[in-house]
């Protein structure tokens, strides 16, 4: 069976840059994410992209990301 997971949105952007940059260090802190709307950022008027935390890990993240974002 599958485990449900629980996530909190942390911040939202429409800048691919930025994307790509949290990813990375995400990736390299072990934050379990997904970017909600990742595939329309490239469209024009284009709703901002949402990363969502996984929500134990929501406090983490946002300390890693405080002096980038």
């Amino acid at each position: 069976m599958t485990e449900f997971i629980d996530y909190t949105a942390v911040l939202s952007t429409s800048n691919p840059g930025d994307i790509a940059v949290i990813k990375s260090i995400l990736d390299s802190c072990d934050i379990t994410y997904f970017f909600q709307g990742e595939n329309f950022v490239h469209c024009a008027y284009a709703i901002p992209t949402r990363l969502m935390v996984k929500k134990d890990q929501v406090e983490r993240a946002k300390e890693i990301l405080k002096d980038f974002f």
